[in-house]
Parts: structure tokens; C-alpha cells; sequence
């Protein structure tokens, strides 16, 4: 096992695998427990969600500022509700 004191940060690496040390206020660490433990995961595991959510929204908001700045056309509103009028006739 290495230990490296980098800044505020803690590095400890264990055999094969490569884990890390944060240095976290202790009330985001409990409320990370606390979704953990809701979740049913591992503290990595909700990070990783939590991570993978960030990216989704982030995604989904550059689909909206795209759309914003390229509305459709007349021409497809127009076949669209003609589209949903026949779906829900």
C-alpha cells in the first residue's frame, strides 16, 4: 500500500485496485451515506450515479438550448399534429 499527501488531498492506493481519499465536509459525507444506504449501494456506487444523473442532465440540456435555437419548422408542426390526430382518433 502507498499513501501520497497531495494539498487537501489523500491519496491511498490498495493492491490492485485504485482507491482514493476525498477531503469532504462531514455533512456531505453523512448525506452521501445517507442516499447510499437509501439506494441499497456502496458510497462509490451512489457517487457514480450521482455522476452518471450530472451527465444525463447536462445532455438533455444541450438538446433543449439545440432545439431552442433551431425550432421546427412550420411544415413539421403541422405533419405532427396531423400525426397525433390520426394517433387519437
Amino acid at each position: 500500500m502507498s499513501c501520497l499527501h497531495k494539498g487537501m488531498t489523500v491519496i491511498h492506493t490498495v493492491s490492485m485496485s485504485s482507491m482514493t481519499t476525498i477531503k469532504v465536509e462531514r455533512s456531505t459525507r453523512d448525506g452521501l451515506r445517507a442516499l447510499a444506504s437509501e439506494r441499497g449501494v456502496t458510497m462509490d456506487a451512489a457517487l457514480k450515479e450521482l455522476l452518471e444523473e450530472a451527465a444525463r442532465e447536462r445532455r438533455f440540456a444541450e438538446v433543449r438550448r439545440a432545439m431552442e435555437a433551431h425550432p421546427p419548422d412550420e411544415t413539421y408542426l403541422k405533419e405532427l399534429r396531423e400525426w397525433e390526430s390520426e394517433a387519437w382518433s
